[in-house]
């Protein structure tokens, strides 16, 4: 009985130890009664500072040879290490940063684990001592819808959306236990009445399973994750890393609106709608006075309950001529303002919503949800047949999109129509339109010959052959800047006059078929891109896109257009940027080394055909490295070389600058891409 005994205390005594302290890399590591926060939790908080693993291997110093464990707490003498590693590496003043904590890190013992609320303290206090403008986090409140539809199949993408975009949430955590109406509430952590400390054991105020706090004061690994499921349907506080969550700060009892959501049904209590890319289910506070099916509307939220719907009934169509950040143009109705929260939905097909303001211009297949004189969503409601192509026509020499005048006529009868006028003309009479006319009061004027094979000459420009006639119709668009021209045609009339104007007419049937392959894949990209939708176009008709009547069609070019009638180039399914050239210097170039991208269906190739007897033969480009400064300066500088284009006169030139006119042209050049999109530029 007295081994019994002896042995009963030991155990008691032992499990007392083990209470007290945590043996990691044997090191005692005191415990607290609050949370103690983990290397795993400070390591993803570090990272968002700029603070790498490597950066912060010094942690152990003075403790153990080997890494702290991700389940290990830190504890004062780390923290005291991390501190001056953050104010250093931002280059911020320690004294400050431990002037302000609410605790005085250099009289803790050094191997006390430190509490989530007291590190927490510390990297707010961190924040706070940056400049605005350099701060990494940001505060946000948004409303957390759930996970798109087209992620929910992926388990490797931790994508949510909320009422303000889409974040991350894959390194996210959740401090919501710790905070009080957006305040921090600091716990003592220790087992001691002390009167004069706030001491506090928060718990979760406002998830709808409310945690069993001994989760909170014990003494075992809890690591703070963030789970989405605890947070749909619920509005909440957060620090954001751009697109990052980077954690919960609280969850708040707020009324959310959902503004202009897909309302699919609603009957009794319960809304199936499309909100933010999630198809949801919703429940409603109270009955629906009728059913519902097919509008948008306003969902006001509360308590995770609809507690008001504001259905938009009026909706309206039309064609598209100009699609703005702030407005879009629709024939019969004009200009109609953007609402604030206005959103694009695909209607057809799979349901979708679109990120991007993709409405296309020239075509009808959208209708347009109307409230207080503003869109405030647009409905895809079919599939685009991509059989209209809208050109925006420069001034002379393509110098700019502006006209200050715009002198026109025809080869047959022609109709001018502006508003609810039109305006019959016979063929041959001259209409010269400027800035302020009459004819503009009401806007933008189209132009069209009453024939079929009739073409718009536009007297006030000049191109290659002369005045240049165009096909289809042709639209005048008075600007502050000038008036905008922009001619709408089919795809395929289009290519009439891309054709010659990109290759001579004199080559052979098949190039100029492969040459139509190839403009017809480009222009249709352009246009499903809507590259120019702010002017009204899918694109120009310079060098900038596809030069276009420059060079006037011909019955040879024709023919290659309509041997190809809608053939493009596909690669994986998808039509392909059909880039082409001129003149290359032998050696073609790969996509990513011109443009942004690495399409793989165009790479780099040397395109020797036959050699000199002087020169090495080349059988494969693997055989050439043209990495090395001399060996390509070799090539460029010997003409025995003989490729497919070595015969054009552009195949080797030489120009002689100014060092001074070089320098200043890159730079100029490096700064307005640098402007333009920094991430490309090292």
């Amino acid at each position: 009985m007295l081994c019994i005994g002896a042995l009963l205390l030991v155990t008691i005594f032992t499990i007392n130890v083990v209470k007290r302290y945590n043996v990691i890399n044997e090191e005692e590591i005191i415990l607290r009664d609050g949370q103690m926060i983990t290397y795993k939790e400070v390591k993803n908080l570090l990272s968002y500072l700029g603070i790498s693993e490597d950066d912060i291997e010094g942690i152990n110093d003075g403790q153990s040879k080997e890494l702290v464990k991700e389940e290990s707490y830190i504890t004062f003498a780390n923290l005291s290490y991390i501190l001056t590693l953050i104010t250093d590496t931002l280059d911020l003043s320690l004294d400050h940063v431990l002037k302000e904590l609410s605790y005085q890190v250099e009289e803790e013992k050094p191997n006390k684990a430190v509490l989530v609320s007291e590190f927490l303290e510390g990297y707010e206090n961190i924040l706070e001592a940056l400049p605005a403008e350099a701060r990494p986090l940001e505060e946000k409140e948004f409303f957390i819808v759930g996970i798109p539809d087209r992620y929910k199949n992926d388990l490797e993408k931790k994508i949510m959306a909320t009422n303000q975009g889409n974040y991350e949430f894959g390194k996210a955590l959740n401090y919501d236990p710790f905070y009080i109406n957006g305040e921090l509430v600091i716990e003592t952590g220790e087992e001691e009445d002390d009167k004069d400390k706030k001491k506090r054991t928060p718990i979760n105020k406002n998830l709808d399973d409310n945690k069993n706090q001994d989760n909170l004061v014990d003494n075992k690994i809890n690591f703070n994750d963030f789970k989405i499921e605890d947070f749909v349907n619920h509005k909440v506080l957060a620090l954001v890393a751009g697109q990052d969550l980077v954690y919960v700060k609280e969850t708040l009892k707020d009324e959310t609106i959902l503004h202009n959501v897909w309302i699919t049904s609603g009957s009794g209590q319960t809304v199936n709608a499309f909100a933010h890319e999630v198809t949801k289910e919703f429940y409603t506070k109270s009955n629906l006075s009728e059913e519902i099916s097919q509008v948008v509307g306003d969902l006001i939220i509360k308590d995770k309950q609809i507690v008001g719907i504001r259905i938009k009934p009026d909706r309206i169509e039309g064609k598209v001529l100009v699609t703005d950040k702030e407005y879009i143009e629709i024939k019969g109705y004009g200009q109609i303002p953007l609402d604030d929260n206005y959103k694009i939905y695909k209607i057809y097909g799979e349901l979708a919503q679109e990120i991007t303001n993709s409405i296309l211009v020239g075509y009808e297949s959208t209708d347009f949800i109307v409230a207080e004189g503003k869109i405030v969503a647009a409905l895809i409601k079919e599939e685009i047949k991509a059989e209209n192509i809208r050109v925006l026509i420069k001034t002379n020499k393509f110098s700019d999109y502006y006209h200050n005048e715009v002198s026109f006529t025809s080869n047959s009868d022609f109709t001018i129509t502006c508003g609810e006028e039109t305006i019959n003309q016979p063929a041959g009479a001259v209409v010269t339109v400027r800035p302020g006319d009459e004819l503009l009061t009401d806007g933008r004027l189209t132009i069209k010959p009453t024939s079929e094979n009739g073409k718009i000459q536009i007297l006030s420009l000049e191109r290659s052959y002369g005045n240049p006639a165009y096909r289809g119709s042709i639209e005048i668009d008075p600007k502050d800047q000038g008036l905008l021209i922009v001619n709408e045609l089919s795809l395929e009339e289009y290519l009439y006059a891309v054709v010659p104007s990109e290759m001579p007419s004199y080559y052979s049937l098949e190039a100029l078929k492969s040459q139509a392959v190839c403009a017809r894949s480009y222009a249709f990209n352009h246009l499903m891109a809507n590259s120019l939708k702010e002017y009204g176009a899918h694109v120009d008709d310079s060098v900038s896109y596809q030069v276009y009547n420059n060079i006037e069609e011909n019955e040879k070019t024709i023919l290659a257009v309509k041997d190809t009638y809608g053939k493009v180039m596909t690669y994986g399914g998808l039509v392909i940027n059909a880039y082409y050239f001129s003149t290359s210097s032998g050696h073609t170039a790969s996509v990513g080394e011109v443009w942004s991208g690495d399409a793989q269906y165009l790479k780099g190739k040397l395109q020797v055909v036959v050699t000199d007897d002087n020169v090495t033969a080349v059988a494969t480009e693997d055989e050439v490295d043209f990495s090395n400064e001399e060996v390509f300066k070799g090539f460029i500088q010997n003409p025995a070389y003989k490729t497919y284009d070595s015969e054009f006169p552009w195949y080797r030139w030489k120009l002689t600058l100014p060092y001074s006119v070089i320098t200043n042209n890159v730079n100029s050049k490096i700064g307005a891409r640098y402007n333009a999109n920094p991430s490309n530029i090292q």
